[in-house]
């Protein structure tokens, strides 16, 4: 039997994953929905306490500022999609 092919694999293992992952999609699909209000929430909390010594405080924001604003968009950018008529 021919070997599949790398993308082919991967879409095979995609599908896999997706097939066992059926009862948890729902909850993924609404933890990133409500990713941009938690990012939005996360700059009144101090996560210095937190944080091991060798990780500045500063870096940390810094990379929850961009997250917060990448989320932002694409939450923007679904909103925008059109809606799936049922079959």
């Amino acid at each position: 039997m021919a070997r599949r092919s790398f993308l082919a694999r991967a879409r095979l293992g995609l599908r896999r994953c997706w097939r066992a992952a059926s009862g948890w999609r729902v909850y993924l699909l609404a933890g990133i929905m409500a990713l941009p209000d938690v990012l939005d929430a996360m700059p009144g909390i101090d996560l210095t306490p937190l944080l091991p010594e060798w990780l500045p405080g500063a870096k940390v924001a810094t990379y929850l500022a961009v997250a917060r604003l990448a989320a932002r968009a694409y939450a923007t950018k679904l909103a925008a999609l059109p809606a799936r008529e049922p079959r």
